[in-house]
């Protein structure tokens, strides 16, 4: 069975990047989302932290992924410095890691991110992330989004956004396994907010949940959050009305 290693960055005192999320949190969530995700899958996860309470040394973490002999290491972060989207880092030696990142990325942009790109760094000896560098198995660090951006954190500042980040990144680690997506069924997104995929043109917007209510215009294909159902109603997180779930896809 495959073997997958997780770090949700940073942990315990370390909050990492503040301002509109808390990196530390963010980054717990998307990788508990993505090892449930994975395991559905049959895949075998190690996490080298499953609460905020620790935060463990990338050296430890990397001795731990190499004596637990992880197929791909995975680095789930989220960015700062006025950016905007997401981006992923593998080594500069391309390959397997390379090939991890462009179907992260893939998976990630069918969730409505926009992708600044696969990255690499180069340190004084080799690659610049220890995580990357310092593992035996190909590694990548995801950035899913800017935290410090207001707008890039609105495709993740609710529980069901930044599980679906989670769920991105397992689409493209089995992607890159070549391990059939069998899905996974999350009861929350049936209780509270979740992502749809709207692929209809001209979907009417209405002021309430039925089509007797006022038409307010239309809504454009691509990936949007619903935060209440009313029968094949959703209310649209932006607060411009109501789409029929009729022509829009859960994700």
């Amino acid at each position: 069975m495959a073997k997958i290693y997780l770090d949700p960055g940073h942990g315990g005192s370390d909050p990492g990047a503040v301002k509109y999320l808390n990196e530390r949190d963010v980054n717990l969530v998307m990788a508990l989302a993505c090892r449930d995700y994975l395991q559905a899958n049959g895949v075998i996860v190690k996490m080298s932290r499953t609460s905020n309470e620790t935060n463990t040394s990338i050296n430890s973490m990397a001795k731990e992924a190499n004596s637990w002999e992880a197929d791909y290491v995975v680095s789930i972060h989220n960015n700062a410095g006025g950016g905007d989207g997401f981006e992923v880092y593998h080594t500069i030696n391309g390959g397997k890691g390379k090939a991890l990142a462009k179907n992260i990325e893939t998976e990630v942009k069918k969730i409505g991110q926009n992708s600044r790109g696969l990255k690499t760094k180069k340190g004084s000896n080799g690659d610049y992330f220890g995580m990357i560098r310092l593992t035996k198995a190909p590694a990548v660090i995801c950035e899913g989004v800017f935290v410090d951006n207001a707008t890039d954190v609105e495709i993740a500042d609710t529980t069901a956004e930044q599980k679906a980040f989670g769920y991105a990144y397992a689409r493209g680690i089995l992607k890159t396994l070549g391990i059939t997506d069998n899905g996974m069924e999350d009861t929350e997104q049936h209780s509270g907010s979740y992502l749809v995929k709207v692929t209809a043109k001209d979907l009417y917007i209405r002021k309430g949940p039925g089509t007797n209510y006022e038409n307010k215009g239309f809504i454009k294909p691509g990936v949007y959050t619903i935060v209440e159902t009313q029968g094949n109603w959703g209310k649209l997180k932006s607060g411009a009305g109501w789409i029929c779930l009729d022509y829009a896809k859960k994700i």
